[in-house]
């Protein structure tokens, strides 16, 4: 155990240095283990909007969730969980939309790739199938 922590303190060290300290190390409560997490992301929490087949989307990223409003009151929830400054996972929990291919429980893989302004440019991953995309905030 204490090889592994000298060796996380190491790379928390690293990392720190190379990506203005967006990591930080801590110990899960009631456990002997350590976990890093994440302190800084490319995204804020706020709103974004993207378009699919002429629909405006709404996305909001708050509390550690991440909801996307469709038209006719429709939604998807999932609560976002960062893996790195520009990598995050989605994990649904909740849907009110129509002809969906995921249910709830289905987790997605997200790596920003640019920011250009207010735009966000991403690669996703779901169940094999990848594609890109981009989002504005608003």
């Amino acid at each position: 155990m204490l090889l592994g922590l000298q060796t996380l303190k190491a790379q928390n060290s690293d990392v720190a240095s190379n990506f203005r300290n967006n990591y930080y190390q801590s110990s899960l409560q009631n456990s002997n283990t350590t976990s890093l997490e994440i302190k800084e992301t490319l995204l804020e929490e706020g709103k974004y909007v993207y378009t699919s087949k002429g629909n405006e989307i709404i996305i909001e990223i708050k509390d550690s969730y991440y909801t996307e409003y469709h038209t006719n009151n429709q939604y998807t929830k999932a609560k976002i969980e960062w893996s790195a400054e520009d990598k995050y996972s989605l994990e649904i929990i909740d849907i009110n939309k129509d002809n969906l291919p995921f249910e709830v429980g289905t987790k997605m893989d997200t790596k920003i790739v640019k920011i250009k302004g207010s735009r966000t440019y991403y690669e996703s991953n779901l169940e094999g199938l990848t594609w890109s995309g981009k989002f504005r905030k608003i």
